[in-house]
């Protein structure tokens, strides 16, 4: 404290620019560790919403491929379809036919569904048919797009070898093609690369039947 004019007692110039320095950088720190937590914030939120927006397509991939059962189709030319075929650096690199189709409206149909997976323009789409044996394309057919930003996508089928069955009960070789007729693989990999993502990987393994 200081005495300044008609001997009231205050602050001199320098005491007060000085508070005022000292207050500002306060403020400034503050303010600096705010928006750092606001911004981590919003990234975690936007990384929580894009992981669940994964989810769900991985989920439904899970599915189709953990009920996955033996049975060939014809399509529309009359010609055999496997049950199952794998093929990477194909357009579709995945079809199926699988089980437990859900049926909450009762409808009069069978619990088998067959299921083609299509990878076009970094998008892959669910392409799936109510009826097995179609007569045409387009019959009973329904389109799903289940993800977009896909830049790279790899299977891997593995081949039951009962002679390296591990304490797990699954052994074998992994394949990059599956091209069995009468036989389906005791599990898939997937590996997806997604942009401003990175790489997925999820193994699945299919029930004897």
């Amino acid at each position: 404290m200081r005495t300044l004019c008609g001997g009231i007692n205050g602050f001199t110039l320098i005491e007060v620019l000085l508070a005022m320095v000292i207050t500002s950088m306060i403020a400034l720190l503050a303010y600096t560790g705010l928006s750092t937590a606001m911004t981590a914030a919003e990234g975690h939120e936007g990384q929580a919403q894009q992981i669940a927006a994964i989810q769900l397509p991985l989920t439904v991939i899970e599915r189709d491929i953990r009920h996955a059962v033996s049975r060939p189709i014809r399509d529309e030319y009359d010609e055999e379809e496997a049950a199952f075929v794998g093929q990477n650096f194909n357009d579709y690199p995945l079809i199926l036919t699988r089980s437990a189709w859900d049926n909450p409206r009762e409808l009069a149909r069978s619990d088998l569904q067959r299921v083609r997976y299509l990878l076009q323009n970094d998008e892959l789409w669910r392409e799936s048919w109510s009826v097995l044996d179609r007569l045409s394309e387009t019959d009973g057919q329904q389109r799903t797009l289940l993800l977009k930003g896909v830049e790279n996508l790899q299977l891997a089928f593995l081949k039951a070898d009962p002679s390296t069955t591990r304490p797990s009960g699954i052994g074998g070789e992994w394949v990059d093609d599956w091209e069995e007729k009468e036989a389906l693989p005791r599990a898939v990999e997937i590996k997806i690369e997604l942009a401003n993502f990175g790489e997925l990987r999820r193994v699945y393994s299919i029930p004897s039947k």
